[in-house]
């Protein structure tokens, strides 16, 4: 385990029916939010009730009802303006990891001094941030379990001008209050359901593969959490009712990337900086991007040496009850297979033919994921670092033709 610093100051209110007069959570935070959500119809009562319960303790509402799905600078820009016009004091965040991003971005960028593009990591061979160190009070309520947002310090947009999706990674946005009413998820599509799995199951495999492998605790919190998605997913899509398994499961996700489980692994997110070029150039949704690196990235690493090897044998024995004495390369060829399989059976396209990419933007796409996941000597941050030639082979297995 390395040396460590951890820091979550964000206070949680996890339970069934918790959204339903937030009025009583944010006493002090001012007297006008900002309530930032997707355009959707489908969250019209949500966002109701919250309006009016904030409106019962004399706080005025100002709407941003325009977030997407990988959610865009424009429109955080235009949510900055807003702020700054009407003089909001907090912003609440009513939606899943896109709204929740873009609202922490919103936040931190209403007293942000530079161009708001200045905020965010967008390359890993130079330094180009200059990252906020204050924000507006933000308050999370969830209703996708997926990034772990509502408990982290990390904003996640595109640049729809350059086609550039990037990071803000600073404690300025860490939320100071995090609503979890599981209900509100027991209506999610089983799509959104299980993209939203996928990214926490990533959040958890970025690290045990790639952060120390000398933290036995942390391996073992990571298993737990992965078996808990895993078995919580497949009761989710029997009965998408279950408010239990919606709260094990939104839980689980909030954990998988709250920083708690991180904790002295100091670990990469090589998937991510590769999804995220695929959603900034085709819209693609983050969690399929993850589930077509998870797929094609596993089984590069898997066989690049002895110590990948068993790190994916260990991995397959905890997780799905491999034979510890089966010989490593075997163990770690099936653990893949077998998290494919798992992908095949919740339905989620994990291949760039299966998710509607262009096969001839190849290389394209590497020269993207050099740009700007890769650092000073080109090397995309793994266990071990992958250069182009490697990226290139990766996209290659992740044809799917």
């Amino acid at each position: 385990m390395k040396n460590f610093e951890l820091y979550n100051p964000v206070r949680v209110i996890f339970g069934n029916g918790e959204s339903e007069d937030i009025g009583q959570y944010v006493d002090g935070l001012g007297k006008k939010a900002l309530v930032v959500s997707y355009g959707s119809a489908t969250l019209n009562a949500l966002r109701g009730r919250v309006e009016a319960s904030l409106k019962s303790r004399g706080i005025e509402v100002v709407p941003f009802y325009c977030i997407t799905a990988n959610p865009l600078l424009s429109h955080i820009r235009e949510a900055v303006d807003i702020c700054r016009a009407q003089g909001v004091d907090f912003c609440i965040a009513v939606g899943g990891g896109s709204v929740m991003d873009s609202t922490k971005a919103i936040a931190a960028g209403a007293l942000y001094e530079h161009d708001l593009w200045k905020m965010f990591i967008s390359r890993h061979d130079c330094d180009v941030c200059i990252p906020p160190e204050r924000s507006l009070p933000t308050v999370m309520i969830p209703t996708l379990p997926a990034t772990s947002s509502e408990m982290n310090c990390i904003a996640v947009a595109t640049n729809d001008e350059t086609k550039e999706k990037a990071y803000i990674y600073t404690a300025a946005l860490y939320p100071t209050l995090a609503i979890m009413d599981p209900a509100l998820t027991c209506t999610l599509p089983a799509s959104h359901t299980v993209v939203g799995a996928v990214d926490a199951m990533s959040h958890v495999l970025e690290a045990y593969l790639n952060g120390d492998q000398r933290s036995p605790l942390q391996d073992r919190l990571h298993e737990g959490i992965l078996v808990t998605i895993m078995g919580e997913l497949r009761e989710i899509l029997k009965d998408p009712t279950n408010v239990e398994h919606r709260a094990n499961m939104q839980w689980a996700a909030c954990l998988a990337w709250n920083g708690y489980l991180q904790s002295g692994l100091d670990a990469p997110t090589p998937m991510h900086q590769m999804g995220h070029v695929l959603s900034a150039l085709y819209n693609t949704p983050h969690g399929v991007t993850l589930a077509i690196f998870m797929d094609a990235f596993f089984r590069y690493t898997s066989k690049l040496n002895e110590e990948r090897a068993r790190r994916f044998a260990l991995l397959g024995v905890k997780i799905f009850g491999l034979d510890p004495q089966m010989p490593a390369a075997e163990a770690a060829a099936k653990t893949v297979d077998m998290m494919v399989s798992f992908m095949d059976e919740i339905g989620v396209p994990h291949t760039l033919s299966s998710a509607g990419i262009p096969l001839s933007d190849i290389e394209k796409i590497a020269d993207e994921i050099v740009a700007h996941g890769c650092n000073a000597e080109g090397m995309l941050p793994s266990i071990p670092p992958i250069g182009t030639e490697g990226i290139m082979e990766i996209l290659n297995m992740a044809k799917g033709e």
